[in-house]
This record gives C-alpha cells, sequence and structure tokens, in this order.
C-alpha cells in the first residue's frame, strides 16, 4: 500500500516537478516585454469597438488601460460641418480611433451613422469571447497551481485583473455613448396628476426645444484624418454631440477607483513575471503577443462586419459595409469603385458631388478651403460632374437596385 502510495505520488508529482525545475535558459528583463505594443493597443482599444472573439483576451501594455490613454485627444483631424456651418479640429479620441482603424478611399468613401437599426444581439458575441478567454487562460493557471508556482499565479491573477479592468473602462464609456446617442423618452404622468409648476415647466422647455434642430436630424460632415483622406459622413445631431464633446461616464468615482486597480495589476504583473518559472514564461509571453495581434488587426468576422454591394446609376459598384456599434447604433460604410470607366472617381471632386452641397453649403467650404477659389478651371470639371449626376438621379428615381449582402 505503501509502495502504492508512493508510485502515485511520484508519477504524479515528478513530471510537475521537472516542468518547474526546467530552466535551459534564462530571459532577462522580461518585465519590459510589458510595455511593447502600446501604441496599437492605444489605437485598438480606443475605438470602443465590441468585438465577437478578443474582447476579453489578455494584451500587452496595460499601462495604456490604467492610464486611460486610449481616450487622448489626437491632432490632425478636422471636421467640417456643413449642415450648420461648422468647422473644428477638436475631435474626441474615439472617433478619430474609430475613423482612422476603418480602410477607407482616398476622399470618395461614405459612412452613415444610423439609430435603432441593430442587426446582431452583441449577446452572443459576449459569451464567445468569454469562452475563448477561459480556453486561453485556464491553462495557465492549471500548470501553476500544479507546479506550485506561485510567482506565476500571482501573474495570472494579474492578468485576469487587467482583463476585468479593461472590460469595466470599456462598458462605462460605451455606456457613456449610448446615453448620449440614444435619447431617451421619459416617461409621463397623467395630465391630471401633475403640479402646476410642472405643467409650466414642461411648456416651456417644449417652447425651447421646437425652437431647436431636432436630436433626429440628420447633419452632412466632411472629415479628414491625419493621412489626408477624407470621409462624408451623414449622422443624427445626438450622435455627432459624441464626435466632439467627452463622453459623461455614470460612475466616475468607480471609473479612477478601476484605474488604480488597473495600474496596481500592471505593477505586479512586471515585477512577478521575472520570478516565475521558464515555462509560465513562455506561455505569458506567448498567450499576450499572440492576443495583442488578434486584436489590433481588427479583422471583420472579429468586429461583426457584413459586406455587400450595390450598383450605381452609371454602372459601378460600391462596396458597403454594415458595421455595428453597440446595441442601438449601426454605421454603413460606402465605399465606391476608385476607378471606372477607365478614369479615377476616387477624388473629393466626386465626394462633394454626391454630397450635393447647395449655393451656401459651397461657400462656406470655399471659405475652409476645402474648394478652390472661383473662376479657376477645377470648376469645369466639377460643374460637369455635377450635371451627369443630377442626370443619373434623375433617371435612377425609383429604381434603385437594393443592395447584395454576402
Amino acid at each position: 500500500m505503501d509502495a502504492l502510495r508512493l508510485f502515485t505520488r511520484r508519477d504524479i508529482v515528478m513530471p510537475w516537478e521537472t516542468l518547474k525545475q526546467w530552466n535551459p535558459f534564462r530571459i532577462d528583463a522580461l518585465g519590459l516585454v510589458t510595455l511593447l505594443g502600446a501604441d496599437e493597443v492605444n489605437k485598438s482599444v480606443g475605438t470602443l469597438q465590441r468585438r465577437r472573439f478578443t474582447e476579453y483576451l489578455p494584451l500587452l501594455a496595460a499601462f495604456i488601460i490604467a492610464g486611460d490613454r486610449f481616450t487622448d485627444e489626437q491632432s490632425g483631424y478636422a471636421l467640417y460641418n456643413i449642415t450648420d456651418g461648422i468647422y473644428t479640429t477638436e475631435l474626441k479620441g474615439w472617433f478619430t480611433r474609430w475613423l482612422s482603424s476603418q480602410k477607407i478611399n482616398s476622399g470618395t468613401t461614405t459612412f452613415r451613422w444610423r439609430l435603432g437599426s441593430q442587426s446582431i444581439s452583441p449577446q452572443p458575441s459576449k459569451s464567445l469571447a468569454l469562452l475563448i478567454s477561459l480556453l486561453a487562460i485556464a491553462p495557465l493557471l492549471v500548470i501553476t497551481i500544479l507546479m506550485g508556482d506561485w510567482f506565476g499565479l500571482g501573474n495570472t491573477f494579474a492578468i485576469i485583473a487587467s482583463i476585468l479592468v479593461r472590460a469595466i473602462l470599456l462598458s462605462e464609456l460605451r455606456q457613456a455613448f449610448a446615453d448620449v446617442a440614444v435619447p431617451r423618452i421619459k416617461p409621463q404622468l397623467p395630465l391630471h396628476e401633475k403640479k402646476p409648476s410642472e405643467i409650466e415647466t414642461e411648456a416651456a422647455d417644449l417652447h425651447r426645444e421646437s425652437s431647436q434642430p431636432s436630436s433626429n436630424d440628420v447633419v452632412k460632415l466632411f472629415v479628414t484624418r491625419a493621412d489626408g483622406r477624407m470621409v462624408t459622413i451623414y449622422t443624427p445631431r445626438s450622435i455627432l454631440s459624441t464626435f466632439t464633446r467627452d463622453l459623461p461616464v455614470q460612475n466616475p468615482n468607480i471609473y479612477h477607483f478601476v484605474r488604480w486597480i488597473g495600474w496596481a495589476a500592471f505593477g505586479a504583473h512586471v515585477c512577478v513575471l521575472g520570478m516565475c518559472t521558464l515555462i509560465t514564461q513562455i506561455y505569458t509571453v506567448v498567450l499576450l503577443v499572440l492576443s495583442t495581434w488578434w486584436t489590433v488587426h481588427n479583422f471583420e468576422a472579429d468586429s461583426l462586419k457584413s459586406r455587400g454591394s450595390r450598383s450605381e446609376p452609371d454602372g459601378s459598384e460600391t462596396t458597403l459595409i454594415a458595421i455595428p456599434f453597440g446595441a442601438e447604433v449601426q454605421v454603413e460604410q460606402g465605399n465606391p469603385s476608385p476607378c471606372f470607366a477607365g478614369e479615377q472617381k476616387d477624388r473629393r471632386l466626386y465626394a462633394f458631388v454626391r454630397a450635393e452641397p447647395t449655393e451656401r453649403q459651397e461657400m462656406m467650404l470655399r471659405h475652409w478651403s476645402m474648394l478652390p477659389f472661383e473662376g479657376v478651371r477645377w470648376y469645369d470639371g466639377y460643374e460637369q460632374a455635377k450635371k451627369e449626376h443630377t442626370k443619373l438621379s434623375e433617371k435612377d428615381v425609383g429604381n434603385k437596385s437594393p443592395p447584395r449582402l454576402r
């Protein structure tokens, strides 16, 4: 009986003890690995876009999340609101990062933001993402416990904490976006239950709101990216406000407290990673690098995108990409064919023509130096393109071909 116990103990313990002692080489300054990939993580996480597979995978450069750097504003972007005559370069970090992550044409890509047009529920992707995260981290947790690698166990807990921190912060910011972008209708009491002061206040609010533009009004924008590319955006006013104003998180104290937890987890990760067993170090580095690579590449299947196409009146094809953004917001991206009938169509000239600006809006664009001064030869091609666009639009009225999804 004693021999059987000894055999069983040696059979189970020795392989893990051997694995714990396995150390054919040494990795110095391993904690510095956690600092790598900062720019990539900043750009990817800062989009606030929900992901089907990589939502809860661990990432390199966790200090970017703890330091709230993924929300910092970026320079080089400009917004031209030709509906209201407003120009600004103060665009919020989430919007510029999201726009930079999209593959667009040089000047003719169009984005249409819509409310209440969700086609894919985020719940299945959340469950799948949790399962993938569990399958990725569970082996690390198991082998550190079986080997008795307590520094490795601390390293695992630090990774789990960093994932939870990122999930909570992103959840707060996404909820803040939804609160602003999707107006909520407050429940109204019956008139006989209201106090006279409440009736007067509501009447004043109604008069003030009726004299202002509706939050559902669609605004026409041109936005230039830091790389010089331009896009046309059609969006409700409620969503437009999120492009230029800070997202008001519901629980700022909790938000800051969670950030402090993120800093503590990052510090613990940096300290204990270099003291783990070699097999734990290798698994951790491979896990972080592969998870980060998968996340920052923004694969369409991961970001819940779906593709389709639409035939234009001139016979060209426009690639359509449906991009879910939260529970009640969806974006439709349109990329017209950059070249058709031997002519280069990916020019700002054609973007302005498709936007159908009024004379007043053209005057704004000239004032902002988006259009050249009057009297130059550029306008010959511009006016000709406008005539062709008008003719094709009139011909296409009532004969629009539906988009084909694939």
